[in-house]
């Protein structure tokens, strides 16, 4: 399969998804704090919430976009969802061992982004507030 069949077969959302955070509409105060953040080298854990298609993924992908080369982005960045992977084997196993390996790419954080963390299970949510990830999470309701 060539690329350009590749795009082709690609949601929609996903084809036309922001890369930068500057391609995002609206959420101007919250954009602009994490450029901050990212400028000064200072990214915090963040939580994102809302309601569905208000750009919670796609802000922190277009950060993760912005912060590593397309080459480096499989190497740093670990995207999961988290109703679909919720359980404390994935913590014990898939995550921290994804932070723990070291890679020869780049220096500095891995970002782990969880996809509807208000699914995992209570075991799974203690063992993150454990560790030591840097954790992104998206659509959260409530933990």
């Amino acid at each position: 399969m060539t690329v350009g069949e590749v795009s082709k077969n690609l949601p929609w959302v996903e084809k036309y998804r922001p890369s930068k955070l500057e391609d995002l509409i609206s959420h101007d105060d919250i954009i602009k704090t994490i450029n901050q953040f990212m400028k000064e080298n200072q990214l915090p854990h963040l939580l994102f919430y809302g309601p569905p298609g208000t750009g919670k993924t796609s802000t922190i992908l277009a950060c993760a976009r912005q912060m590593y080369t397309p080459q480096q982005f499989n190497s740093m960045v670990l995207e999961l969802n988290a109703s679909d992977d919720r359980g404390i084997g994935i913590v014990r196993g898939q995550i921290l061992s994804f932070a723990s390996t070291r890679t020869i790419f780049k220096a500095g954080p891995k970002l782990i982004i969880l996809d509807e963390a208000d699914a995992m299970t209570n075991d799974a949510q203690n063992a993150l507030r454990r560790s030591k990830c840097k954790l992104f999470s998206c659509q959260l309701r409530q933990l």
